[in-house]
């Protein structure tokens, strides 16, 4: 019989994921889970591996809801269609080890480019096989003929990095195929986007009575649906018929916020407002180009509309769209700092929309520390609690654990 690895973190911090404060404990790891957490010196096991904690902080594992693992570094519009799927496995097995050196234990896929590629990822990483976060895979995007990710062309073959969904019953079909080929997420393209000619994000695009169908077919099979959702009927839409993590969310009117808080027990938004900022500060794109995609005009209304969902309780999440030549997969924790400074974020809401509020999103028992919890954590130099922008500092991640197991060392 296997001794079963045991680990003690003494001598530091620990933030929980659910506190508003920080607090002196120490913490055992016995296997992938947590065993005992104790009062600062409280915690003797004999034959652990001990790790020293002080001037540090114990925090649980940050998971990524709007993961993009399998785009290239993209520099054009359909670069993600015209990669060919050989070249998108190898990117999304890069990508999966970036974003656990990263302190990302867990990410939520938000559209694949094809069926298979984050599927065969995720159950290599679960094998041991390849180092990565716990990935829910996705379905590619299910969108409509002229929908969002239709990218296809009369004049020429292209295949779109999306499954073209008309009608209910297509929706079915394609769920139900997600599900045989082995995905965790339906990801869904209720509405456009203002980065696209066509159709853009005030545009609605799916009916109710698909967005229904992908819900009610996910549901029987035990898959979550993520929606795609900018304008304020496709958010409407996605919380009448049960959408899991409704993205965006930026046009809401006054029905809609009201329709997400009373649903707010329900469901998690994750608001993306790194990709305006990435956008506005990081692509080097042109004003012209910005005042085409509408970007600014968009942002403030993707503020206004988190910072008052915010106020009214919803489990926000983080996941900016990362995975673009100007916002690579890697740098997702600044969506943390983003918080603070475009949402009126506490720090410590923040980081528990990184953590806690992630690993509710997952439902697999980790983003926090307690008792019999898996063992996902963090240990960051200094307090992050006060500091929200620490943890995207990879200098600044002294430890790095997945379910009991180090991927990060602490340096001697």
């Amino acid at each position: 019989m296997t001794d079963v690895q045991r680990t003690l973190v003494r001598g530091g911090h620990v933030w929980n994921g659910r506190d508003d404060h920080r607090a002196e404990q120490d913490v055992l790891i016995e296997g992938d889970r947590i065993a005992e957490i104790a009062p600062r010196g409280q915690l003797a096991v004999d034959g652990a591996q001990e790790i020293d904690a002080s001037g540090a902080t114990l925090i649980p594992g940050l998971v990524d809801a709007h993961g993009h693992l399998s785009f290239p570094f993209t520099t054009y519009a359909t670069e993600i269609e015209d990669t060919p799927p050989e070249e998108s496995i190898l990117i999304t097995l890069h990508n999966a080890r970036r974003m656990l050196d990263a302190g990302f234990t867990g990410v939520v896929g938000a559209g694949s480019p094809r069926l298979r590629t984050e599927v065969v990822i995720r159950n290599e990483i679960d094998a041991g096989g390849i180092p990565g976060p716990r990935l829910m895979a996705s379905t590619p995007t299910l969108t409509a003929t002229g929908g969002l990710n239709d990218t296809r062309q009369m004049h020429q073959v292209r295949a779109a990095a999306a499954l073209i969904v008309d009608g209910a019953e297509e929706v079915r079909k394609a769920v139900r195929l997600g599900y045989r080929e082995g995905v965790d997420v339906v990801k869904i393209n209720i509405s456009g986007d203002d980065f696209f000619p066509r159709p853009h994000g005030r545009v609605t695009t799916l009916t109710e009575e698909e967005v229904r169908m992908a819900c009610d077919t996910a549901k029987e099979l035990g898959l979550k649906v993520a929606a795609h959702a900018r304008s304020a009927e496709s958010v409407k839409r996605a919380v009448r018929c049960g959408v899991d993590i409704i993205h965006h969310a930026d046009f809401c009117d006054e029905e809609a916020l009201d329709m997400l808080e009373e649903a707010k027990d329900r469901l998690f938004v994750t608001p993306t407002t790194g990709l305006y900022h990435g956008l506005i500060h990081l692509s080097g794109f042109p004003e012209p180009l910005l005042e085409r995609m509408i970007v600014r005009e968009a942002m403030d209304q993707n503020i206004a509309t988190h910072s008052e969902l915010r106020k009214r309780g919803l489990r926000q999440l983080i996941g900016g769209d990362y995975g673009i030549a100007f916002m690579p997969n890697g740098t997702n924790a600044n969506d943390i700092a983003h918080f603070v400074t475009y949402l009126g974020c506490s720090p410590v809401e923040a980081l528990r929309a990184a953590t806690f509020n992630g690993g509710q999103a997952m439902g697999l028992g980790a983003g926090e520390i307690r008792k019999g919890a898996l063992a996902d954590l963090l240990l960051v130099d200094g307090d992050p609690t006060t500091d929200a922008a620490l943890v995207a500092k990879q200098a600044k991640l002294r430890m790095i654990m997945k379910g009991g197991q180090m991927h990060k060392k602490p340096q001697a």
